[in-house]
C-alpha cells in the first residue's frame, strides 16, 4: 500500500468536499459568532462560515472504509474520533442552526464527554489491557503497570485531550497547523500498522482542509472539528501507550489549557486579578499585538519540535 497515495488521496477528498460543503453553510448562514470581549480583530470574522469540522471528519470515515479492516481497533479509533467530533457537531448545531445561545449545557457536555470517554476506555482494554493498564514513561521507556487506576487515567486524559484542542482553535488554521506535526508523530511511531494508515488518513484530511481554514479563513471547524481531532489524537496516543508522551508532542495543547487554568485561578483568588491580557493564550499575543499568522507559525515551530523530541525520545 503507498502511504503517500493514501495521504495524497485524502488531501484530495478534502478539498473537493470543502469547495462542495463550504457554500451549503454559507447559503445556511451557519455562521461564526464572535464575541464582544474578545480581540476587536475578530469582529470580521462574524458570520465566515463554521462546522467545517464535517469536512475532514466525512473525509477521514471515507478513506477509513476503504483502506482499513474493520476491526475492533479501527471501532475504537473511529468511536474515538467520531464520537467527540458527534457531541462537537450538537453544541454546533444547538447554537448557529436552532439558535440557542449556550449550545449544550456544561453540564450536559461534560457527561457526554465523560460517557464516551468510559465507552472509549473499556475498549482500548478489549482491545489491548495493557493499553489502559500500563504507560510507558517518558525517556527512559520502560512500561509501568498501574492496573486497575488505568481506568480513571484514561478517562481523564480522554477528556482532558478533547477540551485542549478545543481550546486551541481561536486563530485561523492554529488547532489545524499544530495538529499536523502530531499526526505525522503518531504516524511515524505507529508504522506499519493500521494506526500509521488513520495517521496519514488525518493528515492528509487536515493539510486539504487547511488550505481553507488558513488565515483568512474561509472556514471555520468549531467545535465539531477541535473535538473529532482530540478524539482521534488520544485514542491513537493510548492504543500505542503514550499516555505520558502526549503531554510532549501535545504541548502546545497543554500550555492553551494551563494558561486558562491560570487565568480562572488568579481570578478568583487573587483579588480578580489577572495573569494574561486574556486566555487561552494565543489571545494574550494577539493582544500583545502579534498578527495571527505570526503566532501560528511560532505555535507550528513549537509543536514540531516537541514532536521532534519525542521521536528522538522514543525511537
Amino acid at each position: 500500500m503507498n502511504k503517500f497515495f493514501i495521504v495524497l488521496l485524502s488531501i484530495i477528498i478534502s478539498i473537493g468536499l470543502s469547495l462542495l460543503i463550504i457554500p451549503i453553510l454559507r447559503k445556511k448562514k451557519i455562521g461564526q459568532n464572535i464575541r464582544s470581549v474578545g480581540p476587536k480583530s475578530h469582529l470580521e470574522k462574524a458570520g465566515t462560515p463554521t462546522m467545517g469540522g464535517v469536512i475532514f471528519i466525512l473525509t477521514t470515515f471515507i478513506m477509513t472504509l476503504i483502506f482499513l479492516p474493520f476491526n475492533l481497533q479501527t471501532a475504537t479509533i473511529l468511536i474515538g474520533t467520531l464520537g467527540f467530533g458527534a457531541i462537537g457537531f450538537i453544541d454546533d448545531f444547538r447554537k448557529l442552526v436552532l439558535k440557542q445561545s449556550e449550545g449544550l449545557s456544561p453540564k450536559g457536555k461534560i457527561i457526554l464527554q465523560f460517557g464516551l470517554a468510559v465507552i472509549v476506555t473499556i475498549l482500548c482494554f478489549v482491545y489491548d489491557r495493557q493499553s489502559v493498564t500500563s504507560i510507558l514513561i517518558p525517556f527512559v521507556n520502560k512500561s509501568l503497570n498501574i492496573g486497575i487506576l488505568g481506568f480513571p487515567l484514561m478517562v481523564f486524559v480522554i477528556v482532558g485531550t478533547t477540551n485542549a484542542t478545543n481550546l486551541t482553535d481561536g486563530l485561523d488554521g492554529l488547532l489545524t497547523s499544530v495538529s499536523l506535526p502530531v499526526f505525522i508523530t503518531l504516524a511515524i511511531i505507529g508504522i506499519n500498522s493500521e494506526k500509521e494508515i488513520f495517521s496519514l488518513i488525518m493528515l492528509g484530511s487536515l493539510i486539504g482542509f487547511l488550505i481553507f481554514n488558513s488565515n483568512p479563513a474561509s472556514v471555520f471547524m468549531g467545535d465539531t472539528g477541535s473535538m473529532a481531532i482530540g478524539g482521534a489524537i488520544v485514542v491513537l496516543s493510548i492504543l500505542m501507550n503514550l499516555q505520558f508522551y502526549l503531554v510532549i508532542f501535545g504541548g502546545i495543547y497543554v500550555l492553551e489549557t494551563l494558561s486558562v487554568i491560570i487565568q480562572v485561578t488568579s481570578y478568583r483568588h487573587r483579588n480578580k486579578k489577572r495573569v494574561f491580557l486574556m486566555t487561552p493564550i494565543h489571545h494574550h499575543f494577539e493582544l500583545k499585538g502579534h498578527k495571527e499568522t505570526k503566532i501560528v507559525a511560532a505555535f507550528s515551530a513549537v509543536s514540531t519540535i516537541l514532536c521532534m523530541v519525542t521521536l528522538a525520545a522514543i525511537l
